[in-house]
């Protein structure tokens, strides 16, 4: 699992590439809490690198944007592949999450 991150004005972009499972699902637990902990309000997640998601990366994804509603943020996905949009569309995870067909999409959707 690589995690890429970036700044656009006052949003961070999260990349994931690889498979997000119950081996690297808590690293970026990690690293998603440890940014929305240190003040980030805005994050989009582009998922165009995510080649699989099991549900222990659904949890984080989950608790990522609960705390970031607490904080008053805002959490978006960006550009999910078919296989993994079919497992947020299977959980029901579609009806949860702001997801966006891009990455220029949701930073747009951040602004």
């Amino acid at each position: 699992m690589e995690f890429m991150e970036e700044r656009h004005e006052a949003i961070v972009i999260v990349g994931l590439r690889g498979r997000m499972d119950s081996n690297t699902a808590r690293l970026v637990e990690e690293k998603l809490l440890g940014l929305i902990d240190a003040g980030d309000s805005r994050m989009v997640v582009d998922c165009a690198g995510l080649d699989y998601i099991s549900s222990a990366g659904l949890r984080v994804l989950l608790m990522a944007a609960k705390r970031m509603t607490q904080t008053k943020g805002k959490l978006v996905l960006a550009a999910l592949n078919d296989d993994v949009k079919q497992v947020f569309d299977l959980t029901g995870f579609s009806s949860i999450f702001q997801i966006y067909g891009s990455r220029e999409d949701a930073i747009s959707a951040q602004q």
